[in-house]
This record gives C-alpha cells, sequence and structure tokens, in this order.
C-alpha cells in the first residue's frame, strides 16, 4: 500500500509539472553544451542577401554584415564558425530539421516565422526598397503606385503577400534578387520590392543590372534582423542574447 501511495502521488506531482506551464524538454536542453563540445558553432546562410550574406569573389567564402556578427558569437563561445551554403526557401527547414545549429541571413523577424522557429534579439534593422530601371525616372511613393506594373518579389519574403494586398496583379517571384534584376535589366519586369539594403548595394555595385533604387519611395515594413535559433535550444539562444547585447554596448554592431 505504501509504495502504491508514492506512485500515487508522483502521478499527481508529474501533473501538476506539466499544468504549471514547465516542460521537460527544457530541462535536456544541452544546445549551448553540445555546441562548445564539439568546437565549432554551424550556421545556414545564404549567397544571395549583399550586404548582409553574399559570397565573397576575393576569398570565395561567404561574407556579410550577419556574417560578421556570428564571428564574434563564435569566438566570444570559443569554437569555430562553419557556415553552410543554403537557398533561402531551405533556411528555416535545415534548421527544424537539424542540420545545422542556427540560421544567420537577411531574415526578418515576423510573428509568423516564430511560429516555426525562434529568434535571437534584434541584431540590425531592415526595411524594403523599391527598384525600378534606371531609365524610370518616376517618383514611386508606395506599392500602390506600381499595382500596374509587372513586379518581382522574392520567395520566402513577407513582400509578395503585401504587394496582392496593395492590388499587384502581375506578380512574379523569383528565388535570388540578382534574378530579379537581371529581369528588369531584360525588360521583363517593370519594378521589384525587395530588401533595402540589398537593392541599394546592387543597384549601386551592379551597374550593368541598369536598375536604380528608388528614394522617393517611402517602406512600410520596417523590421529587425534576428538569429534564426530551434524552439527547444533556449540556453543557446540566450548566450547569444548576452553576446548581441555585448556587441551593443561596445558599438560593434554599428561599426559592422
Amino acid at each position: 500500500m505504501r509504495n502504491r501511495r508514492f506512485h500515487g502521488m508522483g502521478v499527481l506531482l508529474v501533473a501538476m509539472f506539466f499544468i504549471s506551464g514547465f516542460s521537460f524538454p527544457a530541462l535536456g536542453d544541452d544546445s549551448l553544451e553540445r555546441v562548445k563540445k564539439s568546437g565549432e558553432l554551424v550556421i545556414a546562410s545564404t549567397v544571395t542577401g549583399v550586404p548582409t550574406t553574399f559570397l565573397n569573389m576575393k576569398t570565395s567564402e561567404i561574407d556579410g554584415t550577419m556574417i560578421d556578427a556570428m564571428k564574434y558569437v563564435a569566438n566570444r563561445l570559443g569554437v569555430k564558425l562553419r557556415i553552410v551554403e543554403t537557398p533561402w526557401s531551405a533556411l528555416i527547414p535545415s534548421l527544424t530539421g537539424k542540420k545545422v545549429d542556427l540560421l544567420a541571413a537577411a531574415m526578418v523577424i515576423t510573428e509568423k516565422r516564430k511560429e516555426v522557429i525562434d529568434f535571437s534579439d534584434p541584431i540590425f534593422p531592415y526595411c524594403e526598397g523599391l527598384i525600378v530601371k534606371a531609365s524610370d525616372t518616376r517618383q514611386y511613393k508606395s506599392m500602390a503606385d506600381i499595382k500596374g506594373l509587372r513586379v518581382g518579389a522574392q520567395v520566402g519574403t513577407i513582400y509578395a503577400k503585401a504587394l496582392e494586398d496593395k492590388g499587384v496583379k502581375n506578380l512574379k517571384i523569383y528565388e535570388q534578387a540578382g534574378e530579379i534584376m537581371m529581369d528588369i535589366s531584360n525588360d521583363r519586369l517593370d519594378a521589384a520590392v525587395i530588401d533595402g539594403p540589398i537593392a541599394g548595394y546592387l543597384s549601386k555595385s551592379k551597374p550593368e543590372f541598369k536598375v536604380r533604387l528608388v528614394d522617393s519611395y517611402q517602406p512600410v515594413m520596417c523590421g529587425d534582423l534576428g538569429v534564426g535559433v530551434r524552439k527547444e535550444d533556449q540556453k543557446l539562444k540566450n548566450e547569444i542574447n548576452k553576446i548581441v547585447a555585448e556587441m551593443k554596448a561596445k558599438g560593434m554592431l554599428k561599426d559592422i
């Protein structure tokens, strides 16, 4: 009878444990220890997010502002940084599928994405930009101004839905921003809404695309970039947040 009574109490305690909002996986979170023990921090990133993440032609390695930030994070964790080149559409699946520890790209923190993964605290601010042919001198101010044009957007971004909501009918979705630029240059598109830093960098550094960033356009979807983390890896996320706070306090993110 005594053993049965203690067994019954054990069942009751487990039930109370779950009701109180705790869960066993949190107790078994070895994410930070796992990374340190492995000796490397593995991140998924893209080569299509200039200047956030891109292929450095001189080194043949992925470079960019988010990469610079992640190099510091890895250094503070005492491990090497290993970057896995990943298509934009496969970034989140590569994280949830446990192929990498984190994802670091030109990915804005959104509530929709937070349903699937967690994010670190904000690292860099980010807004959208409008690009058109260099010969198009009209001063567009909003998405409503381009609803009658042939417009491009990148797959997996928040801009495609926003363009549809604004009445854009002729919308084409692309995997890479460079493909969008090329189609504008070749008169297959009239305009595109993509990440502002990418639009600004490519329009200035790639004159062969013959596109321009519309200065009069007023962005409405500004957000923040963060590091993508699996929901169960809270210890790793908390450590990253400490390092991000340290970088902000030292002014390192502004320098980057």
